[in-house]
């Protein structure tokens, strides 16, 4: 309805740039043409959102109450250029602003100095509303951080969505009034713009609808003339039911933010899924805070999938794990098993004894039976390590070689280690054994 009240009644163009990315550094509000001619407007919701620029991706500045003027300048799709609403400000960057008098105004010092939104709700200061030439005056409010918060200046401007905006009277723009002394002066207009006397016709009455009302501050009158209407600069009285729900929704709000905060999977969806759609259905709600609400909605529900994914991710791979260490537990086992039957392979096996036969460079050892103590081979080595062993029950690994001269067999070690003489035959087989560890066979019965 407010579309096609606009197109035709002021005759301007769309500006029709690319969207801006959602997330940026600087966002700079796209090129929106004015109108031909402006019109003022009342705000027709409660809690309605003025944005830094035409779109949710932009942050919200302000709120603005039921009732609340504006001044439309233009379009963007569904969002209305307006001029900054009583109470918005505008940010910039003290290091381009020299004070001057008292300090309440500053003078710019560079050219082209970026003016930024400012907002009573977010701590955002991204996006540029327009671009200030050096040598202009800015009036100061205060600071913050390396930035001096100023009256927003002219080529500010915000958006809010066209669907709470009801149309109330075209504006047309008159030219720069002739400087008159200062006695004379008459009150200030903002922006240099006028309401203008223009009767609003019975197709601007039904396409702003049967209660929009002045914004000139005059006595309530509807488009009919009818008295009782509520005028455009006084906002609708709120009634507790609809503080109670937006006092509800900025609460929620709160926690929402903190919990996002958290890992997904230790996030309270299902708890704040169930608080915003308890909300959802409270009528007191603003149809702007209801958006909201609907969004937040769909995105835990989107958090929720992505939780219930992820954990039946994690249980998969608990289970892995667990058949991977029941795996590793069962291997180990086994491995145990074989180890503990394992049997281990000598050339021979006995007690190892000291010779009184020496022959040759490396000395010589023998290798006994331990029940009767008679030599099974002989040792020669030059390794003294070896006598460490002697006197011990061992097994020894190497070659068995025979020297004619003596007639003797002897082995030239490899190895040898310690064994337990009951192992063998079991767990420990030689090929030279000591004939009383030799298995002997059973008598027969006759």
């Amino acid at each position: 309805m407010l579309t096609r009240f606009l197109i035709p009644a002021f005759a301007f163009s769309l500006a029709l740039s690319p969207a801006l990315p959602l997330l940026a550094q600087d966002l700079t509000q796209p090129e929106v043409e004015n109108a031909r001619q402006s019109f003022a407007g009342v705000v027709n919701s409660a809690a309605v959102y003025v944005r830094s620029g035409p779109g949710d991706n932009y942050y919200p500045t302000m709120r603005v109450e039921k009732g609340v003027p504006v001044t439309v300048v233009g379009i963007r799709f569904d969002w209305l250029k307006i001029a900054p609403p009583e109470g918005s400000f505008c940010y910039i960057a003290k290091a381009y602003v020299e004070k001057r008098g008292d300090g309440s105004v500053g003078r710019v010092t560079r050219p082209d100095v970026n003016v930024r939104a400012g907002s009573n709700i977010s701590p955002m200061k991204s996006t540029v509303q327009t671009k200030l030439a050096e040598g202009l005056d800015v009036k100061i409010l205060g600071e913050q951080d390396e930035y001096f918060r100023i009256v927003p200046p002219e080529g500010a401007y915000l958006y809010v969505h066209k669907q709470f905006v009801d149309p109330v009277k075209v504006i047309a723009k008159t030219e720069p009034a002739v400087e008159a002394p200062l006695a004379e002066k008459p009150a200030v207009q903002s922006a240099s713009t006028v309401v203008a006397d223009v009767p609003v016709t019975e197709q601007t009455a039904a396409l702003a609808g049967a209660t929009t009302q002045p914004t000139d501050g005059g006595a309530g009158t509807d488009v009919s003339g009818q008295p009782g209407a509520v005028a455009a600069g006084e906002p609708a009285p709120s009634t507790q039911p609809a503080a109670s729900a937006e006092g509800t929704f900025d609460a929620l709000e709160q926690e929402f933010l903190q919990v996002s905060a958290s890992p997904v999977d230790e996030q309270p969806i299902p708890e704040l899924i169930a608080k915003y759609q308890e909300l959802s259905t409270n009528e007191t709600l603003p149809a702007s805070l209801q958006r909201i609400v609907d969004l937040r909605i769909s995105t835990l529900k989107v958090r929720s999938d992505a939780r219930d994914q992820l954990l039946a991710i994690r249980k998969i791979r608990e289970e892995s794990d667990k058949r991977q260490l029941s795996l590793r537990a069962e291997r180990e086992e086994l491995e145990e098993r074989i180890k503990a039957n394992e049997v281990k392979l000598f050339t021979a096996v006995g007690t190892l004894q000291t010779s009184s036969l020496q022959h040759g460079e490396h000395t010589l050892y023998r290798m006994t039976d331990p029940s009767t103590g008679r030599t099974l081979v002989y040792v020669r080595t030059a390794d003294e390590k070896i006598r460490a062993s002697v006197g011990q029950f061992i097994g020894i690994k190497g070659a068995v070689v025979e020297d004619t001269q003596m007639s003797l067999k002897f082995i030239t070690p490899t190895a040898w280690e310690t064994v337990d003489p009951e192992k063998v035959g079991t767990a420990v087989a030689a090929e030279i054994l000591p004939p009383s560890l030799l298995p002997r066979p059973t008598a027969r019965a006759e």
